[in-house]
């Protein structure tokens, strides 16, 4: 591989590491410049490859915890027991005969599903959440009372 190809390769990984939170693909980018420097020398491509393995690793196992020090915590996962019973709001009406439905639990979107499959929740409604399965939930519409005045009138 030519240093373009190199110097390419570690543009690429700078972006991604640019696209997402972590320090992970930094170390390859840094490396793989690394490695294009070096083939810029005349070096072979099997030395090449070799540095940018043994540079990736190491700046990987040397460096990557001091970056998360740096970073700090990391934000505390959303538990799948504590949105059981919890609130959510319809963000896209709820038909379970069509496999339809949005709601958002703590700024997070999910896929719902009602739990009386032939009731559709619409769009701005709260809902309970009965259960998961997977990356579904099973929600139902919250009876509050000026419905239920407005269902006997």
């Amino acid at each position: 591989m030519s240093y373009v190809g190199w110097m390419i390769f570690g543009v690429v990984l700078l972006v991604i590491e640019i696209l997402t939170p972590t320090f992970f693909f930094l170390w390859f980018s840094i490396a793989a410049f690394l490695s294009g420097i070096l083939a810029m020398f005349g070096l072979n491509l099997g030395w090449q490859v070799s540095v940018f393995a043994v540079a990736s690793t190491l700046l990987v196992i040397f460096t990557r915890p001091i970056a998360k020090k740096i970073m700090g915590e990391a934000p505390r996962k959303v538990y799948v027991e504590e949105l059981k019973n919890g609130v959510a709001t319809v963000v896209q009406d709820i038909d379970s005969s069509k496999g339809t439905g949005i709601v958002k639990i703590s700024g997070e979107n999910w896929r719902a599903l009602s739990v009386d499959p032939k009731k559709v929740i619409k769009k701005g409604e709260e809902v309970v959440i009965e259960r998961i399965e997977g990356t579904t939930v099973y929600v139902r519409p919250i009876e509050t009372e000026a419905k239920k005045e407005g269902e006997e009138i």
